[in-house]
């Protein structure tokens, strides 16, 4: 007689299996966007598609994205796992391996949470394997372990990745795309990538530097000035600089020589653009030293707050009278004797310290030849001392491998070793520094200091000639202070734009 449960009042519980699941979800993921865009993931769905037919499974969901299963939150498959979890009809995942579900172990809860209740099965091609709430011991080994070699091929990837990254550290290699005024490059022989100037956009982005050290122009109008001089984007449609960008470029180390490394700067290979001494008067501008530009009002005149009493230090402001005369007057305080000075005065005094500065055509010129003829010999001299240090610098390595070698044969202890080899490393760096230093551009220093020359000695044209604005600029440019003393007004002036005041009794010995 067969005992039956039913008549005794006691419920018979059915054990559910895998083949009680008839919806599926087909999974298919890429570490990232670049290999989406390839055949990866349609590969992979055309197998998870093949298998659902011949187990009879109704595909209600495809998942396929790029998605990195070892960076950040991974938004699409945890919305997908609450997808599975508000479902009231369990539901198979089907994937093509265990690592495109998971490269690690801090998803398991999350998963396991799924099989153990019977919401979800999990199906993997490849691996040959099928878990549900019932699993064996072995089913649920074989699962962990194919994690844990996924943990383990993503381990061995970060460290490979360190040990690359270190390297690059040491050959001063960027992690990461040039920034505007560079190329990336790759040799279409050994296929090995670098960094080269963008002749055309180096000397433009240089330019920016330049004109954002005088401190007498904002971020805007120098996204107005770069538009003008036709600096561009590397993109295919060649779209003007925004301002958001002049700024970051302002900003950017990289072009004085230095990459950064999470949060390390470390000293780059490659050409840089601007000198360190450009960039820093960069950010001194940056943080308030320096800056000099200000908004233009219809109400502007010339000296507008650039003339301080001597006496009280209180501003002298202009006084417009009949709409034409212009008066700058001292906001004087008390037993102040300043007075007000018709701005003609002014005008006057600038430019005679701007006529004192030109030169006759005969004399430029002699000045200019001077100068060559200066940079010519400094030339020189460099040469033969990059040379000497060149060689020292191949003896240092040959003592490096020396010590290697000897070290190797037991000639020296470990902490022998190290110390030695920091002390070479250190005579190294050092002579690596005095090498760059020595690599400065001579041509571009003369060019530019010619067009200095060529600019001062045409100033009071140029001054006469200008706009408000533009007359500003230049009186920011040349001079640092003008004082009221009672109707008296005095200057000082920039570096180095005193030295032609001084330069009749310097003679040749000035250039």
């Amino acid at each position: 007689m067969t005992l039956n449960l039913t008549h005794l009042g006691i419920k018979q519980n059915k054990i559910k299996t895998e083949q009680e699941i008839t919806e599926c979800i087909l999974l298919s993921r890429v570490s990232s966007k670049e290999q989406s865009e390839g055949y990866s993931l349609d590969a992979q769905e055309k197998r998870l598609r093949a298998y659902c037919l011949l187990k009879g499974l109704e595909v209600a969901q495809v998942c396929s994205f790029a998605e990195s299963s070892t960076r950040g939150n991974r938004p699409k498959f945890r919305d997908m796992m609450k997808q599975i979890k508000a479902r009231k009809k369990p539901i198979a995942i089907i994937c093509d391996k265990v690592d495109r579900l998971q490269r690690g172990f801090k998803e398991t809860p999350m998963i396991e949470e799924l099989r153990v209740s019977g919401k979800a099965q999990l199906h993997f091609l490849s691996d040959n394997l099928i878990l549900h709430k019932n699993s064996s011991s072995q089913d649920l080994m074989r699962y962990n372990f194919m994690v844990m070699m996924a943990q383990n091929y993503t381990d061995c990837i970060s460290e490979n990745v360190k040990r690359s990254h270190e390297q690059m550290v040491r050959e001063g290699k960027a992690m990461s795309l040039a920034p505007l005024g560079y190329v990336n490059v790759r040799d279409p022989q050994t296929k090995v990538a670098n960094i080269i100037l963008d002749e055309k956009r180096a000397i433009l982005v240089k330019r920016l530097f330049t004109e954002y050290a005088t401190g007498l122009y904002s971020y805007s109008q120098l996204t107005k000035m770069a538009k003008e001089w036709g600096l561009d984007n590397k993109g295919k449609k060649h779209k003007p600089l925004c301002k958001c960008q002049v700024e970051k470029i302002l900003k950017n180390l990289f072009y004085c020589g230095y990459a950064k490394r999470i949060d390390e700067y470390y000293r780059h290979c490659y050409p840089a653009i601007v000198s360190e001494e450009l960039f820093m008067k960069c950010v001194e501008v940056r943080n308030g030293k320096n800056k000099q530009f200000t908004k233009m009002t219809k109400h502007d005149t010339v000296f507008k707050g650039l003339i301080k009493c001597a006496n009280c230090g209180c501003t002298v402001t202009p006084d417009i009278k009949k709409g034409k005369y212009i008066y700058l007057k001292p906001n004087s305080k008390k037993d102040c004797t300043c007075k007000q000075i018709n701005e003609n005065v002014a005008n006057d005094m600038v430019s005679k310290v701007f006529k004192s500065m030109s030169m006759p055509e005969d004399e430029l010129q002699v000045y200019l030849e001077a100068l060559r003829n200066h940079f010519k010999q400094s030339e020189d001299i460099q040469a033969k001392e990059k040379l000497g240090f060149t060689k020292d610098l191949t003896v240092l390595n040959s003592r490096l491998e020396r010590l290697k070698t000897a070290y190797l044969d037991g000639d020296f202890t470990r902490d022998e070793y190290l110390t030695e080899k920091q002390n070479i490393q250190r005579e190294q760096e050092f002579i690596e520094k005095r090498i760059a230093e020595l690599s400065t551009d001579n041509k571009e220093v003369v060019i530019t200091l010619e067009y200095l020359l060529d600019l001062v000695s045409r100033v009071n044209s140029l001054y006469e000639s200008s706009r408000i604005d533009r007359k500003r600029k230049i009186l920011k440019l040349v001079f640092s202070n003008f004082f009221l003393n009672g109707s008296n007004l005095s200057y000082e002036l920039k570096r180095p734009f005193d030295l032609f005041i001084k330069r009749s009794n310097r003679l040749l010995n000035w250039a």
